[in-house]
């Protein structure tokens, strides 16, 4: 049996041959963007921090890179990191992300996702979402991993509620 395993998959993460494909992107979607800072420091990693984007008003935006092999018309969101032990996965936690960009590598595709508005939508999407799209489980040396799928309409709409409601506060 295949296992993830953080390292390796860390090792994937930081692969230097899609950085150039994240890179345009960033540029793309940023026009201010002055230059863009690869985070290596493990613990500002786990605190949900890949790269630090550099605007030219000295502004800074943490990125939080996700990257998916294959694209199947969903974003898969990590419930829990540790399934046995019910550790929440990176949605609940306190993170120090601005944005999630999670990429297809297969299709090329890049979406930019607000953290904040996110983690809102997961809160109050979570017990429909659980019980309406099953789960996949990802096997790691000593844990599993769950995740929930989410088709992209269904997450798209709930992030734009999610920032509406903000709105109407």
């Amino acid at each position: 049996m295949k296992f993830n395993e953080f390292h390796t998959d860390l090792e994937y993460s930081l692969n230097n041959r899609e950085n150039e494909m994240f890179d345009e992107f960033y540029f793309r979607a940023f026009p201010s963007l002055a230059r863009i800072e690869l985070v290596e420091d493990l613990h500002l990693q786990k605190r949900g921090v890949d790269k630090i984007l550099h605007l030219k008003n000295t502004k800074q935006i943490l990125i939080d890179e996700k990257k998916r092999r294959k694209d199947y018309g969903d974003i898969l969101l990590e419930e829990y990191s540790n399934w046995e032990r019910k550790v929440v996965g990176w949605l609940g936690q306190d993170k120090h992300t601005d944005y999630i960009v999670y990429a297809f590598m297969d299709t090329k595709r890049v979406v930019l996702l607000p953290f904040l508005l996110l983690q809102r939508a997961w809160l109050e999407n979570y017990h429909d979402w659980s019980r309406n799209y099953p789960r996949k489980f990802a096997k790691n040396k000593g844990y599993t991993t769950s995740n929930i799928p989410i088709p992209n309409e269904v997450l798209f709409s709930a992030i734009k509620r999610a920032a509406m409601d903000k709105l109407a506060v």
